[in-house]
């Protein structure tokens, strides 16, 4: 089996779990409508990659006109069995090195362009009991269902990378 980082950090894979989040449960048709800048067929070969890996699972199917319709939803124990402090340097590793390629491919096109396209990075040390960094991660959380529009004529992906970090001692 491939490593779950591998599986989980690809975009569109990515946007499935992240659309599932939001709705907790839909079909793949659904999916299909919410990210309609991706072909059906790749949309497909994806959500076959998420439930190979058990990352994924099928919550019941229906048939409907002569095909199977099969709903679906995150596997959260299949995530968080992945998520342990034994490989979680690892996990961050792949994380990291995930971004490093995409920035690393980004900056050796000539034609980029970061003002354009609004790249930035930043770093911002906040000071907050736990109660307070658990509200700011709701907030968080809350702004990012709010912002999480689908694809239309004029939209672009974005991705946002927001890491909380040990201090440094």
């Amino acid at each position: 089996m491939k490593n779950i980082n591998d599986i989980m950090l690809n975009p569109v894979r990515m946007r499935i779990i992240q659309t599932l989040a939001v709705k907790q449960t839909m079909t793949a048709t659904e999916i299909s409508e919410k990210i309609s800048d991706v072909p059906r067929t790749t949309l497909y070969r994806h959500i076959k990659i998420l439930l190979d890996s058990d990352i994924l699972s099928v919550i019941s199917e229906q048939k409907i006109r002569g095909s199977l319709e099969r709903t679906l939803a995150i596997n959260t124990g299949e995530i968080m069995k992945n998520n342990t402090l034994e490989n979680a340097s690892q996990n961050a590793f792949t994380f990291l090195m995930k971004k490093y390629v995409l920035f690393h491919n980004y900056f050796k096109d000539i034609n980029a362009n970061t003002g354009k396209d609004k790249i930035f990075f930043n770093n911002t040390i906040l000071m907050m009991t736990d109660d307070e960094f658990d509200q700011f991660l709701s907030e968080l959380g809350d702004l990012f269902k709010k912002y999480n529009f689908e694809f239309s004529k004029g939209r672009k992906a974005r991705d946002i990378s927001i890491i909380s970090a040990p201090e440094e001692k």
